[in-house]
């Protein structure tokens, strides 16, 4: 595994995302990767609980696409499927998957944390979805939070981009738990100690009943936000948004 690393602490696997000098973006090996320790990780009779979390500032700060100018829709259509995968992946886990969130969530970051079961945050983390200021928009990242929220609150976020804090998160629903970044890993260790002492059987059930509930529109709307993704990086103006950064200008927008 070159992007993440894997721990067993008694029955948690804790699975972080180590790719701090990349703010822990999410290139595709590492979407791969973690796709991978999550399904062993759910085959492993040891195994009664999971962690993701992340090394250094950031939890996680996003998608690593690169320079999409260059690929082709289907390059970019794969990138997407991957991380529909990756979210999937952990909502269709029969353990507990807990997110200890030890830094920035932002974007593509900001919906693993919703796609976990729970959530455990240091009180200093930030959330949000600033694609916006890169002159693109949050086509995935939002799909799973915005079951949260009200229409008009998901909008701003989206449109305006402003991340938010750990407080407000916890008021949204998305973190359950706010801890001291020294208290971060021994809480969500101890909150796994406790869901192993219950009946798995029971814990199964139970979050199998709440995916069938919705996790069929879930995998709907993240199908649809990648086509809306594709649409959005093949047009003019997203193209246009990297070449103005490149260039230290203003954009000079097409409205295509």
């Amino acid at each position: 595994m070159e992007n993440i690393l894997v721990d067993l602490i008694g029955t948690t696997q804790i699975i972080t995302i180590n790719r701090p000098e990349y703010e822990n973006k999410l290139n595709r090996l590492c979407m791969e990767e973690l796709t991978i320790a999550m399904k062993e990780a759910e085959t492993a009779s040891i195994c009664r609980a999971i962690i993701l979390t992340g090394n250094g500032a950031y939890f996680c700060n996003g998608g690593e696409l690169g320079d999409f100018r260059t690929q082709s829709s289907l390059q970019i259509r794969e990138f997407g499927e991957r991380f529909i995968r990756l979210h999937t992946t952990i909502t269709n886990l029969t353990k507990p998957v807990v997110a200890a969130v030890q830094g920035h969530a932002l974007g593509g970051g900001f919906s693993l944390v919703e796609a976990c079961d729970l959530a455990v945050a240091v009180t200093g983390a930030t959330f949000g979805t600033p694609e916006i200021h890169a002159g693109i928009a949050p086509m995935m990242a939002l799909t799973g939070v915005a079951r949260l929220m009200k229409r008009k609150k998901a909008m701003e976020m989206a449109w305006l981009g402003e991340s938010f804090s750990a407080k407000e998160a916890q008021e949204l629903g998305l973190v359950n738990w706010l801890v001291e970044p020294e208290s971060l890993l021994e809480t969500t260790i101890g909150l796994c100690k406790r869901l192993a002492e219950y009946n798995p059987t029971a814990l199964a059930l139970c979050k199998g009943l709440y995916q069938d509930l919705d996790g069929l529109d879930y995998e709907r709307q993240l199908k649809s936000g990648l086509q809306m993704l594709v649409s959005l990086l093949k047009s003019v103006d997203a193209s246009e948004a990297l070449t103005a950064k490149e260039e230290q200008r203003l954009p000079r927008w097409q409205g295509q």
